[in-house]
C-alpha cells in the first residue's frame, strides 16, 4: 500500500520515526509535512502565497518533503504535484496532543485527513492524548494495527479520528467506537505586553457530555475511534425547511 503521511507538528515531530519505521516494513511511504509546527490551523490553505517545498533527508527510507504552508497544503500539494506516488491512504499524525470532541474543528491533523478525503483518498487521523507524545512506539503499534483492521472498509466519504490515551500498554482498557463529545477549556487570554495577548487554558470536565462520547471514554483509558464526515450538512433541517421555503417563497 502507498501511504502519504502528513501532520501538523512538522518535520521535527518525534512521532514520525517510530511510525514510519513500522510502516516501511510492509508499505511504500511518502512524507509531506510542514516545515514547522502548524497546530491549530484547522483546514486553512495558503491562497495567494508562495510555498517553499524542500526535499529533506529520507526518514527511515521514506522520501520526505517539507512545505512552508499548512497541513492541508501538504496533502493538496502531494496530490497535485508528487503524482508519481499513487496514494492509497492519507495518514495524518501521530499528533502530539488529543484531538477529541470539538477539538477536531481546530486540528490541523484532522484537517489533513479531511483534505485527503475531499481529494478522493481513504484517510485517517491519529493522535496521542499526551502533548509530550507519551509512548510513541506503542502509539505507532496501535496505529499500524488499526490501519490493517480498518482500511478495507474505509471509503473517502469519511475519515477515522483515533485518539490514544497517555497510559502504559497494560493500562489501556480497550477500544470504543464513539461519537464526538464537547471538549471544554479554561480559556484565558493572558496579556503579555501592551498590545499582545496569548490564549492559554486547560481541559475541563464537561458535565453535559453524554457518557458515550470520545471525550469521556478517552478520560477512562480507552482508545477512541470516531468516524467523521466532511459533509457538515444538517439534513434534518433540509427536510424541515425545504417545502416551507421553496413553496412559500417562489419569488422575491
Amino acid at each position: 500500500m502507498n501511504i502519504l503521511i502528513s501532520n501538523d507538528d512538522g518535520i521535527e515531530s518525534p512521532a514520525l520515526k517510530p511510525l514510519v519505521s513500522r510502516l516501511v516494513k510492509n508499505h511504500n511511504v511518502l512524507i509531506v509535512v510542514p516545515d514547522g509546527n502548524r497546530s491549530g490551523l484547522s483546514h486553512s490553505l495558503s491562497f495567494y502565497k508562495n510555498l517553499t517545498i524542500l526535499k529533506r533527508n529520507d526518514i527511515c527510507g521514506a522520501q520526505t518533503y517539507t512545505v512552508s504552508g499548512t497541513p492541508a497544503d501538504c496533502v493538496k500539494f502531494a496530490s497535485h504535484v508528487l503524482t508519481d506516488f499513487k496514494t492509497d491512504l492519507v495518514l495524518a499524525g501521530i499528533n502530539l496532543g488529543h484531538n477529541l470532541g470539538t477539538d477536531v474543528l481546530y486540528s490541523g491533523t484532522v484537517s489533513a485527513a479531511i483534505e485527503g478525503a475531499t481529494l478522493g483518498y481513504k484517510s485517517m487521523a491519529f493522535s496521542s492524548v499526551s502533548h509530550e507524545g507519551g509512548d510513541l512506539d506503542y502509539c505507532a503499534e496501535i496505529t499500524v494495527t488499526l490501519i490493517d483492521v480498518l482500511y478495507k472498509d474505509l471509503t473517502n466519504n469519511f475519515i477515522w479520528n483515533v485518539n490514544i490515551p497517555d497510559l502504559p500498554k497494560e493500562q489501556i482498557k480497550g477500544y470504543k467506537v464513539t461519537p464526538l463529545g464537547k471538549q471544554l477549556y479554561s480559556d484565558n487570554y493572558k496579556k503579555v505586553s501592551e498590545n499582545e495577548y496569548v490564549l492559554i487554558g486547560k481541559p475541563q470536565k464537561n458535565h453535559e457530555n453524554p457518557e458515550d462520547c470520545d471525550v469521556e471514554w478517552s478520560s477512562k483509558g480507552y482508545v477512541t475511534l470516531t468516524p467523521i464526515l466532511y459533509n457538515k450538512t444538517d439534513f434534518t433541517k433540509i427536510y424541515e425547511y425545504k417545502d416551507k421555503i421553496e413553496k412559500t417563497y417562489k419569488s422575491l
